[in-house]
């Protein structure tokens, strides 16, 4: 059975970051919401705001248990619905961050963008050589995929804060998501002067890699 293909590997890196909190919400641009109630074997809820308007869910707790993502349940980002694996039953506590806008995102900056829309982060999943699981033409791989985490401000420092920041979450979770089993830090660039923000914005990315990601 295939494990994460690369929409749910960036999917789940993106939520990561968001919940690190690496930029503040007040900068992202969102608040943290927080639904409560009590399930009776429910297998479904819907978060209460506009589904298109949910950034990331941070915690799910349900009879004092904080569930995994993944194992317990899974998000559905343009329906606002959290499906789990098995009913849940018992009071639960939900928070998640919702808004219109944000800074941290699954792609990179247009080059309209103006200075007063930064900082931001922007998050990537490159392609990577594949090893083949076993003899045969069919036979399934094992693929490494380079991950791209890019920091952008007009405050060098803050670049530097940042670039720290998804350093340390990576290396501090590096066993610990659902699509992949490990990732670990490997190149970081120099920062680099950028065509953004009136040509006042400046970068450095952190790449990772995932190995021996099994693709059948």
């Amino acid at each position: 059975m295939s494990q994460g293909e690369i929409p749910d590997i960036k999917q789940e890196l993106l939520i990561h970051i968001r919940n690190a909190d690496i930029i503040s919400t007040s900068d992202r641009g969102v608040t943290t919401s927080t639904d409560t109630g009590t399930f009776s074997a429910d297998s479904s809820h819907t978060l209460a705001t506009n589904p298109t308007l949910v950034k990331n869910v941070r915690s799910v707790v349900v009879a004092t248990v904080t569930l995994s993502f993944g194992t317990d349940y899974t998000v559905n980002y343009n329906t606002g619905v959290i499906s789990f694996t098995s009913p849940q039953t018992g009071a639960y506590t939900i928070q998640y961050d919702q808004g219109s806008n944000d800074r941290i995102f699954p792609d990179f900056p247009q080059p309209y963008l103006k200075r007063g829309q930064f900082p931001r982060i922007a998050v990537d999943v490159l392609g990577g050589p594949s090893t083949p699981a076993g003899t045969g033409s069919t036979t399934a791989d094992y693929n490494n995929y380079t991950v791209s985490i890019v920091s952008y401000d007009s405050d060098q420092e803050n670049v530097e804060t940042m670039i720290a920041a998804i350093r340390r979450t990576i290396k501090d979770n590096k066993k610990d998501f659902y699509n992949f089993r490990y990732i670990t830090p490997t190149t970081l660039s120099p920062i680099l002067p950028v065509p953004f923000g009136e040509n006042k914005i400046m970068s450095r990315t952190q790449d990772c890699l995932i190995q021996n990601q099994f693709e059948s």
